[in-house]
């Protein structure tokens, strides 16, 4: 008896013992079955995510022979950075003969600008002297004309005399004479008038400058063509560097020095590797739930024990199917009713150059924030 109940006592103490693992188990389980059912309920998980960036294609403007690539795949470059230079000998010299053309066409205007001043100048002396001499000879026609009606008032005074016969003929014969001296004399004063007023008009078409003036006129032109056409040489001297729009990291190489390029053919690509974001797929049936601004927590397949924060920064407009470039125009009438995919921008920080265009990640986005 006694050793019936010695037995029983470590048996029922391992029976409770199961029994409070298998509690305990149970407890577990359903704790995480009620986390990973809260978390689907206050979730949306997407696996169809990727890391993004704006990936820059770096060409020639201008055909050519690749001279120097400076760079190699992988190498981080700065903003402005030399990454290749086309052959630009040419160039060069097309630069140099437009600089000598502007030179030289400055020079003209700057000469026609100063032969304008000189010439004003002169022209100016001249128009004074001729409206002088138009006022002298004005004066002269005025005395001209006094004189002519104090003759001719004398010599009708003396035939008026002579026919009461107070005068003898031979002043009457003078008097005449003297007044058409003095008709002579108006007609030479009013000739001499029309002489200064010619040389007037002369002298102010001279002032005006017509001529040189259309004369600057052009060179000036021409002047800013040449500066135009300096211009475009310069920009095609400098389009045979390529420089790099950003500090990033270069991903792929496609020429080689000595390789000849079209224009437009790329010669590397390259990308920001500080503007970089997350680019997801989220079924339609879960988009009432996703805004703008939530939070989300990302998990890339190359790091899996980090997470990173995101927040959403953009939802997109329009389904991926509205992209394709085959449409469905489904002309049999039968109908297979798929959830399509609407395409979402998360933004991310980059932390030490660990995320990269193309890994996969997983997105958990938050819809409890309203």
């Amino acid at each position: 008896m006694i050793e019936r109940l010695t037995m029983r006592g470590p048996a029922a103490g391992r029976t409770r013992l199961r029994r409070a693992v298998y509690v305990t188990a149970a407890l577990v389980v359903l704790a995480v079955a009620a986390r990973f059912v809260h978390h689907r309920l206050t979730h949306v998980v997407l696996t169809d995510a990727r890391v993004a960036a704006e990936m820059i294609s770096v060409a020639s403007r201008a055909p050519g022979w690749l001279a120097v690539r400076a760079v190699q795949e992988g190498e981080v470059v700065r903003r402005g950075q030399v990454l290749a230079e086309i052959y630009a000998q040419n160039a060069s010299l097309a630069t140099s003969a437009q600089e000598a053309s502007l030179r030289s066409a400055e020079a003209e205007v700057l000469r026609l600008e100063f032969l304008i001043v000189e010439t004003r100048a002169s022209t100016q002396a001249a128009l004074s002297e001729a409206r002088s001499q138009l006022a002298t000879a004005g004066l002269a026609l005025e005395q001209a004309r006094l004189n002519t009606a104090n003759a001719r008032a004398d010599h009708e005074r003396d035939l008026d005399l002579v026919k009461r016969e107070f005068v003898s003929e031979q002043r009457t014969q003078h008097s005449a004479t003297a007044y058409k001296i003095a008709q002579r004399e108006e007609e030479k004063a009013r000739s001499e008038e029309s002489a200064a007023k010619a040389r007037v008009a002369r002298a102010e078409a001279a002032a005006r400058l017509d001529s040189l003036t259309a004369q600057a006129q052009r060179a000036r032109a021409d002047a800013e063509g040449l500066r135009a056409r300096l211009g475009l040489a310069r920009l095609d001297l400098r389009d045979l560097q390529l420089v790099s729009p950003v500090d990033g990291v270069v991903d792929r190489t496609f020429a080689n020095t000595g390789d000849y390029l079209g224009a437009g053919q790329r010669v590397l690509l390259m990308h920001d590797p500080q503007a970089v974001w997350v680019e997801a797929n989220v079924k339609e049936t879960d988009l009432a739930g996703i805004r703008v601004g939530q939070r989300a927590e990302v998990k890339v397949d190359a790091y899996p024990q980090r997470v990173f924060e995101a927040t959403v920064s953009l939802v997109g407009h329009s389904a991926t199917s509205a992209f394709a470039l085959l449409p469905n125009p489904n002309p049999s009438g039968s109908f297979t009713k798929i959830t399509q995919r609407i395409p979402l921008r998360l933004a991310i920080r980059q932390e030490g150059l660990l995320l990269k265009p193309g890994m996969m990640v997983e997105v958990s986005v938050d819809t409890r924030q309203r």
